[in-house]
């Protein structure tokens, strides 16, 4: 009697056209739905369509639950061909086709289940478009199959397979009618909440910002591919914020400036054209022998995937010579295999494509780590002032996770795929179809459940990595501050604090851990479950149909090659995200142009005498609060022009216009009557020294400190320039000399050192322009006596500026500028101001005549030691010094008494000398006291 579901069987000569047109809608529909959902979803995320969805669809609980009505059908027919199969003895042969068609059916249709689950706001004309597809392939598959259909009665399998196929079918049309119908009510809905909104607009805002929190919300679970994973909204971010280590504010800032570049660009494509930048870098564009390798390791890859798909056929070639299924010599076979096994050991192929490719890697690292350090020198000062160090060095040396994505994408990724693809189609040929389906099945399973499991330990692991950072945090701080924990006792609560740290961090590591084991544990069931379904068809096959052995150690083989592959991919996702991440740094700092750059053909600055002049000058650093307004003066070739003003005043700033550190707003400067702005700017610079109040020093010698002024400088003209600097003496005691290394950023050194190094820095480079930023802020006054000295022998014939706190540094100044709010109050000599009685001689009272604060005893003990009542004479000279006197006053103190006045007398101020304290509480000095 004839099976009615074979087909074939039934009638072989009859119908054979629409047999094989039947056979090929089996196949072609499952692959059409697949290939159809993963294009549109990849242009659903390439073109950011899937965090761009405002709102939920009113149905989609009811399209959700169709989609799995119309999977339960394919099962439940799955199951009665199961059962037929099984009376009849002739499972799972028995029409293999609509079998196969079925369960490619189910899971492709799993598949588009699995993603409209998951998504939060989904694009719907992926989905849709599944719908319509099955729409017109289900009753032509119907119609064929009743077709092809031997004559006679129906029986009760063959009911129940067209009842499934017309239950599915409803199904699908109640799916697209839930969707028309739903967008019809939104669109109804939507016009109606328009009609019903008062006109006076009430709570605008507050509806406005739960909106953009709930489109918010959506688009960071739905962007499959996007960084929102680990961004949140403003109101989350503000909470965090606090919590937030270093790690997780570095990942946040980057996954929100990926975001926004991404909907600055539009799409995946256009952001990433903006790596191309890195082009140059990953590929040896001038150099031939780097491509001929690049070359040559693609065709290893190649010939590894031939040799990959070489190695388990030739195991069960050599299983059937062995048990003499066919009529090769077992020893030819085994020493072809120990051949390929050689050449695709690490000492064949692999050994070679390395010895390729490591040239091509270490050339893009290089070049891609030299480029971004050369890029962020020559950017500006603007730049560098609002960027964490740290930060830049991190972001420069992410160049290699350029190299990483392409490595992953190009040499991992395409190479595992055609092995996958040709594991697939060689066991489909050799094994049967069912074999096939088995292998991507069990694959898109595994990848399934690995994804899902990674997204799940998200969350714990960003927890684990705070919690690490929090212990390490505490570890640190506790040793560093030793001095600090012992001092004040608190050792036990310190050690209770990394106790807990400790114990948080345990925690949080062993819930991670045993996560990712209960994730490998599931996919290697589903590895495995694959695995005993494929050997159990094989070994159905070996008994009943005619197989070899060969074929089930070669089924064997090809399973154990595709753990590392499947393992490869479950992770490929978060790999790449990392790798964009931190790329995404490196590229926003490429992308950096600078704002201060010469002209194009700008000429080198006519150095003729060093005439500085101000026109209206004006500044801003963030083009909102003017730091500088209308600054106006001219500093004569040879002149020597002080500062001096509150901090913050903006006599710095002055300074670092005229280095060229930041542009003018407006007005101009111009140097021997030329603009700075139109000459080269390393001209500029090479006629100017810079002697800043906070000097940076390398961490390298002091003799290699002082040259970096003048690299070509003889160690005779650096002892010249330390002399002249009142330094060289005491470099001469340390242990090591000029070889000292002062450590990073001069740590090694005091203040007053480290400042006089950086001047013999400046003397040694001999500027026509010389700017000194409080350069003797933190010497004693012996030694600030002899650099005054020093400065003044290199200054002379310069034109020179300074900014100073210490009146007394400057009276000899041959103008002095007093800059107050940003803006020029008082210009003249220090006679000239003394006696104009203004904010000049106000500072200058201050730091002359302010005695510290004293107790009452301190008073009294002093008083009486030296036979009269301190404070009233104080007293007296503040309520009797007149403008003249103050004049006299000037006219009376050397440099040095002035400075032990100054540094005495203003109790700690913060340009206090070294020796502050030995003058300390001397209100006068004997020659105050005379004058007086």
């Amino acid at each position: 009697m004839p099976d009615p579901y074979d087909t074939v069987s039934a009638d072989p000569s009859a119908g054979l056209p629409l047999r094989q047109v039947l056979m090929s809608l089996h196949y072609a529909y499952p692959t059409i739905i697949f290939a159809y959902y993963m294009a549109t979803s990849t242009v659903a995320v390439c073109t950011l369509q899937t965090i761009s969805s405002e709102q939920a669809h009113p149905r989609r609980r009811a399209i959700t639950w169709s989609l799995a009505f119309i999977i339960l059908t394919y099962f439940a027919q799955l199951l009665a061909l199961g059962t037929q199969g099984a009376i009849r003895h002739i499972f799972p042969f028995a029409d293999q086709d609509t079998v196969i068609g079925l369960m490619s059916c189910a899971l492709v249709f799993g598949v588009v289940f699995a993603g409209l689950s998951e998504a939060t706001n989904p694009v719907w004309y992926p989905y849709m478009g599944c719908f319509g597809l099955a729409l017109v392939f289900e009753p032509v598959l119907a119609t064929v199959a009743l077709m092809v259909r031997p004559p006679g009665p129906i029986d009760f399998i063959g009911f129940f397979d067209i009842s499934a196929a017309a239950a599915r079918y409803l199904a699908v049309i109640l799916a697209l009618g839930f969707f028309f119908e739903g967008n019809r009510s939104a669109r109804q809905d939507k016009g109606t909440d328009s009609e019903r909104q008062s006109l006076l607009k009430s709570n605008v805002h507050a509806n406005h910002d739960s909106d953009s929190d709930a489109r918010s919300d959506g688009a960071q679970q739905n962007g499959y591919g996007t960084t929102s994973d680990s961004s949140t909204d403003s109101n989350q971010s503000s909470d965090t914020d606090d919590d937030e280590n270093p790690y997780e504010r570095r990942q946040r800032q980057a996954s929100e400036a990926m975001e926004k570049r991404l909907k600055e660009k539009g799409n995946w494509v256009t952001y990433a054209k903006s790596f191309m930048v890195f082009f140059p870098y990953i590929w040896p564009v001038n150099n031939r022998a780097l491509q001929v390798r690049v070359v040559l390791v693609g065709l290893c890859l190649l010939a590894m995937n031939f040799i990959n798909f070489l190695i388990p056929r030739q195991l069960g070639i050599i299983m059937d010579s062995l048990s003499g299924r066919n009529d090769r010599n077992p020893w030819n076979e085994v020493l072809f295999f120990a051949g390929l096994k050689l050449v695709a050991s690490e000492a064949g192929l692999s050994l070679l494509r390395q010895w390729l490719w490591i040239p091509v890697e270490f050339y893009s690292f290089g070049a891609i780590s030299t480029a971004a350090y050369s890029h962020v020198l020559n950017l500006s000062s603007d730049f560098h002032d609002s960027k964490s160090s740290s930060d830049i060095m991190m972001a420069i040396s992410c160049g290699q996770s350029i190299s990483n994505i392409l490595e992953s994408i190009c040499f991992r990724a395409v190479p595992m795929l055609i092995d996958m693809v040709v594991a697939f189609l060689y066991l489909s040929a050799t094994l049967g179809p069912y074999e096939g389906f088995i292998t991507i099945a069990t694959a898109a399973v595994f990848m399934y459940i690995a994804t899902r499991m990674i997204a799940a330990l998200k969350s714990a692991r960003r927890n684990e990595v705070g919690a690490w950072y929090k212990e390490h945090y505490v570890r640190q701080a506790g040793i560093q501050g030793w001095s600090t924990v012992a001092s004040f006792n608190q050792i036990g609560h310190e050690e209770d604090r990394y106790s807990t740290a400790v114990e948080d961090r345990v925690a949080k590591t062993q819930k991670v851990y045993f996560g990712y084991v209960l994730a490998y544990a599931l996919q290697f069931l589903v590895l495995l479950s694959g695995l005993l379904a494929g050997a159990f068809l094989a070994v159905y096959q070996i008994t009943h149909e005619g197989g070899t052995p060969g074929q089930f150690i070669m089924l064997l083989t090809y399973w154990a090659q595709m753990v590392s592959p499947l393992s490869f991919f479950a992770g490929l996702g978060k790999s790449i995200s990392r790798d964009l991440l931190q790329a995404e740094q490196l590229l926003e700092i490429m992308q950096t142009k600078p704002s201060i750059v010469s002209k194009e053909g700008a000429p080198p600055l006519r150095f003729t005498g060093g005439e500085v002049r101000f026109e209206n000058v004006c500044f801003s650093y963030d083009k909102k609060k003017d730091i500088l307004k209308d600054i106006n003066f001219t500093a004569t070739p040879g002149m020597t022009i002080a500062f001096v003003g509150a901090t913050g005043a903006g006599k710095s700033t002055i300074l670092k216009l005229l280095d060229r550190f930041y542009d003018v707003t407006k007005g101009s400067i111009r140097v021997d009557n030329q603009d700075i702005r139109d000459v080269d700017l390393y001209s500029l610079r090479a006629q100017i020294g810079v002697v800043p109040q906070a000097p940076i020093l390398f961490d390298d010698t002091i003799m290699n400190n002082v040259r970096y002024a003048k690299l070509t400088a003889t160690d005779e003209e650096v002892y010249e320039a330390c002399k002249a600097a009142a330094i060289h003496e005491q470099i001469l005691t340390f242990s090591d000399g000029y070889q000292t290394k002062v450590g990073e950023r001069g740590v090694k050194l005091s203040g007053g050192e480290l400042q006089r190094v950086a001047i013999a820095r400046a003397i040694l480079k001999r500027p026509s322009i010389v700017l000194l930023d409080e350069a003797t802020s933190a010497v004693d006054t012996e030694t600030e006596q002899k650099i005054q000295e020093a400065l003044r022998t290199l200054c002379e014939g310069r034109t020179t500026f300074i900014v100073a706190h210490r009146l007394s540094t400057i009276m000899n100044a041959d103008r002095i500028i007093v800059v107050t709010g940003g803006e020029i109050v008082e210009q003249g000599s220090h006679d000239d101001l003394i006696r104009a009685d203004g904010k000049y001689a106000e500072l200058w009272s201050k730091q002359i005549f302010v005695k510290p604060k004293e107790d009452k005893e301190s008073r009294e003990d002093k008083a009486a030691s030296k036979g009269r009542k301190g404070p009233n004479i104080v007293n007296d000279l503040s309520a009797e010094a007149t403008s003249s006197e103050l004049a006299k006053v000037k006219s009376a103190p050397t440099n040095g008494q002035a400075n032990g006045q100054a540094n005495g007398q203003a109790n700690g101020h913060a340009e206090g000398s070294d020796d502050s304290a030995k003058t300390n509480g001397n209100p006068t000095t004997p020659a105050h006291k005379k004058e007086v």
